[in-house]
């Protein structure tokens, strides 16, 4: 499209700039990189054609907005996949994760419990009479 819009000119820079399929591509990608746009490639176009500015800045916005949901995209996949394989994996250390250690009053409880049950197994086996 923009060598249709602008190669066609007699100005021997904007030949340069958009001469051909090639030279546009180029000259559109330095544009979307934000190099030496302004100043260098479309004030001089908009000398010549001043409605060119409606090309250019939707060209701009719609491309570093693309750009950045690719940026954007490929953080995101990275951290999902980083996620799912800690998920996955378990522990970072490969230790099986371990059970919260208990209190003095639980301990004392398993301690009561447990000779509870200890005397009840001794009356199980004791002689009847």
């Amino acid at each position: 499209m923009a060598t249709k819009l602008f190669g066609q000119h007699p100005d021997p820079n904007l030949q340069e700039w958009f001469w051909t399929v090639g030279t546009s591509a180029y000259t559109l990608f330095q544009i979307m990189t934000l190099e030496s746009w302004s100043m260098g490639i479309v004030r001089p176009t908009m000398a010549h054609f001043p409605w060119s500015g409606l090309f250019f800045v939707p060209f701009i916005i719609i491309t570093i907005f693309a750009v950045l949901n690719l940026f954007i995209g490929i953080i995101v996949d990275s951290m999902q996949r980083l996620h799912e394989s800690e998920d996955s994996e378990g522990p970072a250390d490969g230790a099986t994760p371990q059970a919260a250690p208990i209190t003095q009053t639980q301990a004392a409880e398993l301690n009561a419990k447990l000779d509870h049950i200890v005397t009840l197994l001794n009356a199980l086996q004791q002689p009847r009479d």
